[in-house]
């Protein structure tokens, strides 16, 4: 027993060395291995996903008869339900179909009120700014992007098939909304997303300002408004001394001004009494998350004798 003491003393250096390295090993091994577990579970939901995505993408297909792109929105990487997106797929799929084959009076009843209120008031009016302007009595193929929250991205392009075309000469992108109205889906198309009431009003220096409602499309909004001047004098709206003086303000500050450029002099001013009813567009871009807050009349001019004065006019929307 002495000479193994002796030996374990002479040695401890070494053989506590030794050990340490076989544990670290141990470890080391141990903790590799718990990683590799780990990246194999993930890789197995990963690889469940994909084939339930592509499944579920392939079924829409095969249903509808529609090119549906994916399940995930484009712009924010959510994921829709199967059935909101059949329900799409179906409906927008109809609308094409009947374009394809001439009936534009069933493709004109998928439309809403609004839409058809606001781009295409008759079958007529429908026919020739859409349907001779996109189809032009020849089929066209399609396909359906899934957007954001109800609204599609649907790239129509040459059926070469069709036409015996050797290049496709013809492509057009349009954004479709699908809205549930009265238990029935209907559209919003070219580029028409949504219709809001709005009925604010705002009373400054005898100038009453009423927000009626507005119309949203991908690249702009309309709002209606009605402006009674209630003064003694006659009323500027935007005085164009400056840019950018009438203008929409979001929730975050970002302003988005008016196309003055369509407003005439005779469509802002308006005489003491007088009540004048306008459509003001602006430069808004369709961003799903943006909330607006304001109408702003920055430079609006009331002329007092051989003066005049600048007031401001804000209106919540």
């Amino acid at each position: 027993m002495q000479e193994l003491r002796l030996w374990y003393n002479n040695h401890r250096k070494k053989i506590w060395i030794t050990v340490g390295i076989i544990a670290a090993v141990i470890i080391i091994v141990q903790f590799f291995n718990f990683l590799g577990k780990r990246n194999n579970s993930n890789n197995k939901l990963i690889d469940a996903n994909a084939i339930s995505e592509g499944n579920t993408i392939k079924e829409i297909r095969q249903e509808t008869n529609v090119d549906f792109e994916s399940m995930y929105s484009a712009v924010t990487g959510n994921r829709n339900s199967y059935e909101k997106l059949k329900t799409a797929a179906e409906v927008i799929g109809d609308f094409m179909d009947f374009c394809n084959e001439g009936k534009t009076s069933e493709a004109y009843n998928l439309l809403t009120d609004n839409c058809k209120e606001q781009l295409y008031n008759s079958l007529e009016s429908f026919e020739q700014a859409y349907y001779q302007n996109v189809f032009g009595g020849e089929r066209k193929t399609y396909s359906v992007e899934n957007w954001v929250g109800d609204i599609y991205r649907v790239d129509i392009t040459e059926d070469l098939l069709a036409s015996g075309k050797s290049n496709n000469g013809y492509s057009k992108q349009d954004y479709i909304t699908v809205e549930k109205v009265n238990g029935e889906y209907k559209l919003n198309i070219n580029n028409y997303i949504k219709y809001k009431e709005i009925n604010k009003i705002t009373e400054k220096e005898n100038i009453k300002v009423e927000v009626l409602n507005s119309n949203i499309y991908m690249d702009r909004e309309e709002y209606d408004i009605k402006i009674t001047n209630n003064t003694e004098n006659k009323i500027t709206l935007d005085g164009k001394s400056y840019t950018d003086s009438l203008y929409l303000e979001d929730t975050k500050g970002a302003k988005y001004p008016a196309y003055t450029h369509e407003l005439t002099n005779p469509m802002l001013n308006i005489e003491s009494g007088q009540t004048k009813e306008l459509t003001i567009k602006f430069y808004s871009r369709y961003v799903s998350n943006k909330i607006i807050d304001k109408m702003i009349f920055s430079n609006l001019i009331i002329y007092k004798g051989q003066g005049s004065e600048a007031v401001k006019i804000e209106v919540n929307v």
